[in-house]
């Protein structure tokens, strides 16, 4: 007995939270803010580094010292006060077996900063391997293909000279997607319709950014797509999320009103098996729903591993942010 109590005082053991985000404030998701507010709640120490203006140091003790540059009354909230910096020199020390780090990021400096966290031993809501699979567009379609999901036909594109190739492979017609194998929220996702707008579109990306990976996917005409929440192996809620007029895309940042949709049975359980496909921990599966939901199972599209909580509440009559900070309560689902 005395055993057992000790396992269960260990895993409850307080813990620190960080948020590492790429949220603004026009970013109509505000998760970040969200699991602060939660936080607070609960009693948990959190600190919030917004990627565009937050630095870490090594103190002494050779631990990480995380600072922000940026004045805002939420960047630091402990469990007893706050207070608005616009410096924080002093800091925040970062205590690597105390400490859990949400990683709302994906490209460029956000990614180094979630790296140098990881290699001081911080633990994460999901792994590296979890986050590399979700960031790169083509790796997320090769997990799901290997877990068997119903996918559109999707290619990468390696060479302007031999485009027949990719185009056959996902059925030679148009329209068609264009994406860059990086971003989020609907940037780098493309309507093609002709083969000359395909070359005109890779050289002006490739342009930009010479290394970049692009690839091509058939096109699935839908009025909607749906998002749904996997936490920890469950399915825990979901919004439908209508196609913006004179686009294709139905991503909330790009504009559109979210609605509330039930899940059929066939749909939860492809859920939690393409969240097992990346190995995720909380996660944001898209896809696109079949003719025949109870029977035909869904068109995959995407699985994110910085999932943006806006609107799932309200709509499920949930706190998502409580949910995981409860989740997560359980040391035994931290990754590195």
């Amino acid at each position: 007995m005395e055993k057992f109590k000790s396992f269960i005082t260990e895993e409850e053991k307080p813990f620190r939270f960080i948020n590492l985000i790429h949220d603004t404030p026009d970013d109509p998701n505000k998760t970040g803010d969200a699991l602060v507010k939660q936080a607070k709640k609960m009693g948990i120490d959190c600190y919030q580094l917004r990627v565009e203006n937050g630095y870490f140091t090594e103190n002494e003790k050779g631990n990480l010292v995380a600072h922000n540059f940026i004045e805002d009354k939420d960047v630091v909230v402990m469990s007893d006060k706050s207070k608005t910096i616009k410096h924080d020199e002093k800091g925040w020390e970062i205590d690597p077996e105390n400490t859990l780090c949400f990683l709302r990021v994906a490209v460029g400096r956000g990614v180094r900063l979630a790296e140098q966290v990881r290699l001081y031993g911080v633990k994460t809501i999901n792994s590296r391997f979890t986050h590399m699979i979700c960031d790169d567009k083509w790796l997320n379609y090769l997990a799901m293909k290997n877990a068997g999901l119903r996918q559109p036909r999707t290619a990468i594109l390696t060479h302007f000279e031999n485009l027949d190739v990719p185009i056959k492979e996902i059925g030679g017609k148009y329209p068609m997607i264009l994406k860059t194998a990086q971003g989020t929220q609907g940037v780098g996702v493309i309507y093609i319709d002709s083969r000359k707008t395909l070359l005109a579109t890779m050289q002006l990306i490739r342009k930009i950014d010479e290394d970049i990976a692009m690839l091509i996917q058939e096109f699935i005409k839908t009025p909607y797509d749906i998002r749904v929440m996997v936490l920890n192996d469950e399915v825990v809620g979901q919004l439908k999320r209508p196609v913006i007029s004179g686009d294709f895309r139905s991503n909330i940042s790009q504009g559109n009103k979210p609605e509330k949709i039930e899940l059929t049975e066939l749909e939860k359980s492809e859920c939690i098996k393409a969240g097992k496909s990346v190995n995720g921990k909380w996660l944001g599966v898209d896809f696109i729903p079949s003719t025949d939901r109870e029977k035909i199972p869904p068109y995959f599209i995407e699985i994110n591993s910085s999932p943006g909580t806006g609107h799932i509440d309200e709509l499920n009559n949930i706190n998502i942010s409580k949910m995981v900070l409860d989740t997560f309560k359980n040391r035994e689902n931290w990754s590195l």
